[in-house]
């Protein structure tokens, strides 16, 4: 949490000069947070702790994951009207930026489940630098799974790296040789999908295909190798996910994370 102190040094780099113009420093009061739009909310352990951090005291109405209507109290802050003021911005942009991507992480896991209710949807490496963990932790409160957190967390061969080592073939013989970790291959055509599968990877990724195609690869891979895990990703958003989601055991998007729209919320003085 102690990395969350940097967003407030950006945004008060010397002081709230207009707090301390106008309002006196022994000043103390009470405030509200309050939704301003449906929703999974997001981000209130991180706007809590910024603002106890400040020495105000903090009452949750609600709590990470839990669904939010408009006018709904989030939380109840005491203390240092300066305090406050200074934190607000930050703390309900948290809570906006997180909340938002939460809500969008659901709505399109209720549309793909209620095709598939056992596909999972799963956020990218679309992030933005910096904000990576408070991104991925938002799609999971809303019950999506990252796909890697970082280029350490598992072997991904993508399309260029096939092409930087000469063909599917090679990159296959390759993987022999790679260390002990989850190992998923990008495919672009059922025989590639095919030839991973048989090498013995963990997950092969269909991208950049049309559902009828997805669904030939799936019904192909699946039906020779039960236990590999098919996810599908490229070119897919909220309107066209659902289509995915009989052919697929995850799809993975980088819309949870670089295109859901904020949830809005506001703090009231009492």
């Amino acid at each position: 949490m102690d990395g969350l102190r940097a967003f407030l040094e950006e945004d008060v780099p010397n002081g709230d000069v207009t707090s301390e113009t106008l309002i006196p420093a022994t000043a103390v009061s009470k405030a509200v947070v309050t939704s301003g739009g449906d929703g999974i909310l997001a981000g209130a352990e991180e706007a809590a702790w910024l603002f106890a951090d400040g020495g105000l005291e903090v009452r949750s109405i609600k709590h990470d994951g839990d669904p939010v209507s408009a006018g709904d109290e989030v939380m109840h802050i005491e203390g240092s009207l300066r305090e406050m003021m200074l934190r607000e911005r930050v703390c309900l942009n948290i809570m906006m930026f997180m909340s938002g991507t939460a809500t969008e992480t659901n709505r399109v896991l209720k549309a793909c489940r209620a095709v598939n209710p056992r596909v999972s949807v799963a956020a990218t490496r679309k992030t933005l630098p910096g904000l990576r963990a408070l991104q991925k932790k938002a799609v999971r409160l809303a019950g999506g799974e990252s796909h890697r957190d970082s280029l350490s967390h598992h072997i991904l061969v993508k399309d260029n790296h096939i092409e930087a080592v000469g063909g599917m073939e090679n990159a296959l013989q390759a993987l022999k040789s790679a260390p002990a970790t989850i190992i998923e291959v990008e495919a672009e055509t059922e025989q590639e999908a095919l030839a991973a599968a048989a090498a013995g990877v963990d997950i092969v990724l269909l991208d950049n295909m049309t559902p009828a195609e997805a669904g030939i690869c799936y019904r192909s891979i699946k039906g020779a190798y039960p236990n590999v895990l098919v996810e599908v990703s490229g070119g897919i958003g909220p309107e066209n996910a659902p289509a995915y989601a009989e052919f697929a055991d995850r799809i993975s998007m980088g819309h949870l994370t670089h295109s859901a729209p904020s949830l809005q919320f506001s703090l009231h003085i009492l």
